[in-house]
């Protein structure tokens, strides 16, 4: 791929936490604004309109560090997951509504995608279905042996999937609360999950510093990706579909061509660990951040103008081989160096 001004590059960055970022969600609708959690017990809510890189709307939403939050489809609301409960709060206002029932750090949570429900995972080895609007739930699914570190819905909320320090993913029937799927050739925990946008394949983000997608219809692994060095901490796919965004404990994130298997770009620029990344939903813009507290916003140019429709391939390559970095292109609007590379990756399985 020749390189061009059209690249993914970075435009803006923003600090106002004063520990870890811990999540990031655009606002479904007006992707301008965007809500952050961090370890400092706070929300932070975000216009990139008209907000300078330190002002920001500050919510105390607990009285613990926050470990995810999520808008809900329409915009109305936010959840957030903290070591000490969950909070569902209007988004324009103050009113929270406080969810208990687990018995240990939540540490993740999302709107179903009519929002009608709500899900959290927690470190008591449980995922609890919810009704937001009321406060209560409706469906505990139990059967991982370990802290569960993140739980999604699948594009037509019929399934949820999870994964766990106990080093398997598992899918569940939402409407009879059974797992009816455990991947469990995993070599190492999984720290993160996503459905793809067809709800045909998983992607997880894994401590052995691997990408692994599942294909749901064969119930097998389908991509194998051994591109960073460190423990991998999120993946999230291009609402396109066709490309996917991986962030690392070696201070990269990666953007992965899911349709030619390969590794396309490595992004380089925060000074720690990258923890929480996010698309918005038009797929233009995507943001990054982690204990280094700057919350980087960029543009996903040319990802947007790609349409490809073609089936994810499975591979079965033998070799892996580290791609070559052709050229490096520096982003303006910056307080440090931050880089594009282009890459040229194979994958295995």
């Amino acid at each position: 791929m020749e390189q061009t001004g059209r690249d993914p590059r970075e435009y803006k960055y923003l600090v106002g936490h004063h520990s870890d970022v811990t999540a990031l969600s655009f606002h479904p609708i007006q992707t301008n604004r965007f809500v952050s959690s961090s370890l400092d017990k706070t929300l932070r809510l975000w216009r990139l309109d008209i907000c300078t890189k330190t002002k920001c709307e500050k919510v105390e939403a607990h009285e613990s560090g926050i470990l995810d939050v999520c808008y809900s489809p329409n915009g109305d609301l936010i959840a957030s997951a903290s070591e000490d409960s969950i909070r569902v709060q209007i988004s324009e206002g103050r009113h929270f509504t406080k969810f208990e029932g687990h018995r240990s750090n939540v540490r993740s949570v999302q709107f179903s995608p009519k929002g009608d429900k709500l899900v959290s995972a927690s470190d008591d080895k449980s995922i609890i279905l919810w009704i937001p609007l009321m406060g209560n739930f409706t469906k505990i699914f139990t059967g991982h042996t370990s802290s569960v570190s993140c739980v999604k819905f699948s594009p037509d909320g019929k399934l949820l999937v999870s994964c766990s320090d106990d080093q398997t993913i598992k899918l569940w029937d939402i409407t009879s609360g059974r797992c009816v799927k455990t991947f469990n050739d995993i070599k190492a925990p999984t720290r993160y999950v996503e459905f793809h946008p067809t709800g045909t394949i998983i992607g997880s983000a894994n401590e052995d510093a691997c990408i692994k997608l599942y294909d749901l219809r064969t119930n097998s692994l389908h991509q194998y990706y051994p591109v960073h060095t460190a423990a991998v901490n999120m993946v999230k796919f291009h609402p396109n579909g066709n490309f996917m965004l991986t962030a690392s404990d070696d201070s990269t994130m990666k953007i992965l061509d899911l349709l030619k298997s390969r590794s396309i770009y490595t992004l380089e620029g925060h000074s720690d660990n990258v923890t929480c990344i996010t698309f918005s939903n038009d797929g233009k813009l995507f943001a990054s951040s982690g204990p280094d507290r700057r919350m980087r916003i960029w543009k996903s140019n040319n990802l947007c103008e790609d349409d490809r429709t073609s089936d994810i391939p499975q591979l079965r390559s033998s070799e892996y081989e580290l791609g070559n970095v052709n050229e490096e292109l520096n982003s303006d609007k910056r307080e440090e160096d931050t880089h594009v590379k282009q890459d040229q990756a194979n994958v295995i399985i």
